[in-house]
């Protein structure tokens, strides 16, 4: 085999770097600064230009051509006029080997980029091995809650708490529950109100719950008559038993198939023990008697939040460990204790913390999705969930599996700066306007999160409404704007464009929108 790739002016170094060792792959560089600004007439004359230098046809020396960089057009025409084919590489140069690694497992396109074939190649790889994990027969130390198997030959199982449940209408439990499936939820808690009795509406509750999923269904309180109501009910899993209420709840475990978590407290007697040693003793001295009986557990060391005054959280993560060299029980890892208390973007951290939860070998992350900040908690420790459960069934480092939580930044890029070649072209200093004309019409921008749109409203100069217009993506709402002739001076049209590009990242994201306020601002972080 042997590749032809071409490239640009600026990015040809870069290329040939990342293809030194090679042997097989020769890079030629275009008669062009950027390699993005290749078109498909520009590649078939580059091609001609060598194949006169040359005095024979490109396809009796390579296989195919590869061109780097953001080339927008679809290249299929290269090979028809050439008799080459011709195929995108990569966005950046330095994934270039990635891609030549990988060549017999994807398919080169000549419209699409061959970092998408690559990730959608790792990805299908990844969720086969899942997949085949997925399969096996439960092990000693396995259990079932419900149909999902839980243990160390699965990956951490996610249980999204919905709060406070009883306070909620049947639609809006409905809708909360539907979007944690979509989200990937394993596993739906129906989280009761502290110091309130809400044992006749158990019923109710978890028949919207099993209209809607066959996923486990677990409650989550410590009113005793709100235990026993879900376990005659056959709640898949309750949370939580203690030294204070396991007694009462014992014989009415053992007729069922309720799971219970199992806590190292007895809060009858406000005991909650804090150093690590002391946590795991009280943990399985509460879980003897069900273990005695027969009755599967699941075992929560409790995961302190960070900077706790009584129990430290690496303290409560030291208590996880030892528990685990002790037992082969599974154990319960509350993410949420953390996230929710902690002023950081979510993604982050509960990569972080699934990650420490994989180390001390935890086999249920548990959050809510309780503040704004942990929007899509769900979602990303689902991610974080197999991108650990990859890493170590591949005894690997939590990178290149497939999957990433790289949301606000990128993983690597090339970016070439390129105005400082030209010196001798007028540079202008940019400023605002002092004075502002207004245009004919007026737009007030707002996002509708519910239906995924943003919807502009469209006022005359007397403020009287016009119409509204509904949109996914900024570019289809502007270039509507522009076709129905709402916008009549280009300031207008570039303000527009700006504030629709910052609400289509703010409804992606979950980031609130206020239109002509900065999406990020931070005075750390003020250009």
């Amino acid at each position: 085999m042997r590749i032809l790739i071409i490239t640009g002016k600026q990015a040809y170094n870069k290329v040939k770097e990342a293809t030194k060792k090679y042997e097989y792959i020769d890079v030629h560089m275009a008669n062009i600064s950027i390699a993005a600004f290749l078109t498909p007439r520009m590649v078939i004359k580059e091609i001609k230009s060598l194949e006169k230098k040359i005095n024979r046809p490109l396809s009796e020396i390579y296989d195919f051509i590869l061109i780097t960089g953001l080339v927008r057009h679809d290249l299929k025409i290269v090979e028809e006029e050439s008799g080459i084919k011709c195929y995108k590489s990569t966005r950046e140069s330095s994934d270039i080997p990635l891609l030549i690694d990988n060549l017999k497992n994807i398919k080169l396109s000549t419209k699409d980029y061959a970092d998408d074939q690559i990730a959608k190649y790792l990805r299908m790889e990844s969720e086969n091995l899942i997949k085949k994990y997925e399969e096996m027969p439960l092990s000693k130390g396995d259990i079932k809650v419900g149909s999902l198997k839980i243990g160390d030959n699965y990956p951490m199982r996610v249980l999204g708490e919905i709060v406070h449940t009883p306070w909620l209408k049947d639609k809006e439990l409905e809708k909360k529950i539907t979007y944690y499936v979509e989200s990937g939820v394993d596993m739906i808690d129906l989280g009761m109100v502290s110091n309130e009795d809400h044992s006749k509406d158990l019923k109710r509750i978890i028949n919207i719950a099993r209209d809607i999923t066959d996923k486990p269904i677990s409650i989550d309180t410590l009113n005793t008559k709100e235990l026993i109501e879900g376990i005659k009910l056959d709640i898949d899993m309750i949370l939580s038993v203690d030294g204070g209420n396991v007694e009462e709840l014992l014989p009415y475990l053992k007729d069922g198939e309720t799971v219970p978590v199992v806590l190292p407290t007895n809060y009858k007697l406000n005991n909650v023990p804090e150093g690590a040693l002391e946590r795991v003793n009280h943990l399985e001295n509460n879980m003897r008697k069900l273990i005695e009986n027969d009755i599967k557990v699941i075992g929560d060391l409790i995961l302190e939040p960070i900077n706790n005054s009584n129990c430290k959280f690496i303290e409560s993560v030291m208590a996880y460990r030892l528990f685990r060299e002790r037992n082969n029980i599974p154990m319960f890892f509350g993410v949420g204790n953390v996230s929710e208390l902690f002023d950081a973007d979510s993604n982050g951290v509960n990569a972080l913390l699934a990650a420490i939860g994989s180390e001390v070998e935890g086999n249920i992350l548990f959050t809510p999705e309780a503040s704004s900040k942990c929007k899509f908690s769900i979602r990303e420790l689902k991610i974080a969930s197999k991108m650990m459960f990859l890493a170590k069934k591949r005894k690997s480092l939590p990178k290149d599996v497939g999957y990433n939580l790289i949301n606000y930044k990128d993983k690597k890029f090339d970016e070439i700066t390129t105005y400082n070649n030209y010196r001798d072209v007028l540079t202008i200093s940019a400023k605002e306007n002092s004075k502002v004309i207004l245009d004919r019409n007026s737009f007030k921008i707002e996002l509708d999160r519910e239906n995924k749109l943003i919807v502009v409203i469209c006022f005359d100069r007397r403020k009287n409404p016009k119409c509204i217009i509904k949109g996914r993506k900024a570019k289809e709402i502007y270039e509507t704007l522009i076709r129905e002739n709402l916008i009549g001076k280009m300031d207008h049209a570039a303000y527009m464009g700006m504030e629709l590009q910052k609400a289509e990242i703010a409804l992606r994201i979950g980031k609130k929108y206020l239109q002509d306020f900065e999406l990020f601002y931070n005075e750390f972080w003020d250009i």
